[in-house]
């Protein structure tokens, strides 16, 4: 048995970055209240002791210990807490790697397990070796060989090596560009630079606007133009920093993503854990043949991703996508299948949908603002173009007696999922009195996401083709070994 070891001081960084993260708003009432300098004197004291002197008495009283059965944390300053933490109840292991921290071999470990309910790892561990990690690796593949007493006895080294790398893949620099050139992220970025300019002093910004109004409209575009390639670059640069390197390996039965310039982010996922195959692309990615592939795992280890969903491949040849990616997840298939089946046979439903969600407001703003009265059409050809999207884009069929193909598009984003069919939780087919008629329905699966449901719905599909679905899965339900009939 090991002895408690305290994490690296360096750790006591990050848990004031944390410290500040979660209670920044002290910090602003205290430069915007009116106080006095006796006030202002204990004010900052106090702030001082939230800030800096909780997070060290958090990482003094804060041990760990890893163990070939499981980890133990003790912490608590008030209260002592004491986790016991079996190999087998861990899902995922995730590793962050700031900068400062490579030089000294440290790095932040997140453990989580199914018992927490929220976003926050079962685990932290501010600044341990890397060795750590690798570690509980080996533990979590390698059964102790023999126990004497309560205490195992930690298998040599023969024995808890981990397995040989079945499957690697590293991004290439012009693959990465690509992702970053075809990236949709900057228009957050736009509205964050819109969103400084509403912080600028009145003064300034009136002063802005009355040069604005002089210049000759060429230039005002060109102002426009500058803005927009700002937020672009911006983009740019942050996506590049942040899928830097970017490595994918399978080892035994576990996948494993490393990434990031400034934080190197790893994430060890268990297969079984993986619930879907997410292929995603954007308009711009559409028209250039390109995919990005994640994937929707049982976990929050994706909880800062895009969507949730655990990024595997960032960018790749849509013809090229499926070969690259069976030798990581052998249930899928190698060659992209038709998925005609499930398609949507009268697109007019989408469109004159996405047209009733924008008339309404459209309406009340040409009623109250006649003058703005002309925004109408372009939105209104938005939404129209936007129905139909999403009606050429649903799609669907059975690739295997065991997996599922559909694909979606809203917002200009087309995803098609791969799903087995053991990772289904539910299967809601709908139909409304209005469409009887048509023989249509509507179909939604039910996907564990995370510690939360996320519905994949399939809209206005023949009433043949989705009660075959429907009765592909209750048979399969019924086939299952788990199942109580079987």
């Amino acid at each position: 048995m090991t002895k408690p070891k305290h994490t690296h001081p360096l750790g006591v960084l990050q848990q004031i970055a944390q410290a500040l993260k979660d209670y920044w708003y002290l910090l602003v009432i205290l430069l915007t209240a009116r106080l006095g300098h006796l006030g202002f004197t204990i004010s900052l004291i106090l702030l001082i002791l939230v800030f800096c002197g909780w997070p060290i008495l958090r990482w003094a009283t804060l041990t760990y210990q890893i163990t070939p059965t499981a980890i133990i944390i003790h912490s608590g300053i008030l209260v002592r807490h004491h986790e016991h933490i079996p190999y087998s109840r861990i899902q995922t292991v995730q590793r962050k790697q700031w900068f400062y921290l490579r030089p000294f071999q440290l790095e932040e470990l997140l453990i989580e397990t199914a018992s927490h309910e929220d976003h926050t790892p079962e685990a932290r561990l501010a600044a341990v070796p890397t060795t750590a990690a690798h570690l509980i690796a080996r533990y979590r593949q390698t059964k102790p060989t023999t126990t004497t007493g309560s205490a195992a006895v930690i298998p040599d080294k023969t024995t808890v090596e981990t397995d040989t790398v079945q499957a690697y893949y590293r991004i290439n620099p012009q693959d990465l560009v690509k992702f970053g050139l075809t990236s949709m992220i900057f228009v957050p970025f736009l509205l964050v630079l819109l969103g400084l300019y509403n912080k600028l002093p009145k003064s300034m910004t009136t002063a802005l606007v009355t040069d604005a109004t002089h210049l000759a409209r060429v230039l005002l575009v060109s102002a426009i133009v500058a803005l927009i390639v700002i937020a672009w670059l911006g983009a740019f640069i942050w996506t590049l920093q942040r899928y830097y390197h970017f490595e994918l390996t399978r080892q035994a039965d576990q996948l494993e993503t490393a990434r990031g310039f400034f934080q190197r982010n790893t994430v060890s996922a268990p297969l079984n854990r993986i619930q879907a195959v997410r292929f995603k692309q954007n308009l711009l990615r559409q028209w250039l043949h390109l995919q990005t592939v994640q994937v929707l795992i049982a976990s929050k280890a994706a909880g800062d991703e895009d969507d949730n969903d655990l990024v595997i491949m960032p960018v790749i040849q849509a013809d090229q996508a499926m070969a690259t990616l069976h030798p990581f997840i052998t249930w899928l298939p190698t060659t992209l299948p038709s998925l005609t089946a499930l398609a949507v046979p009268r697109r007019r439903y989408q469109i004159r949908n996405a047209l009733l969600i924008v008339a309404i407001p459209l309406g009340l703003l040409s009623y109250w603002l006649p003058t703005w009265a002309w925004i109408s059409l372009p939105i209104l050809l938005l939404a129209a173009l936007q129905g139909y999207f999403s009606a050429t884009n649903t799609a669907g069929g059975l690739i295997t007696s065991d997996l599922l193909a559909v694909q979606t598009g809203h917002w200009w984003t087309r995803d098609r999922y791969f799903i087995p069919v053991t990772k289904i939780q539910s299967l809601h087919l709908r139909q409304s009195i209005w469409m009887k008629r048509t023989h249509l329905a509507h179909l939604t699966i039910n996907v564990r996401h995370g510690n939360h449901n996320q519905e994949i719905q399939l809209r206005y599909l023949k009433l043949s083709a989705a009660k075959h679905l429907y009765a592909w899965y209750l048979q399969s339900t019924l086939q299952r070994p788990d199942n109580p009939r079987h």
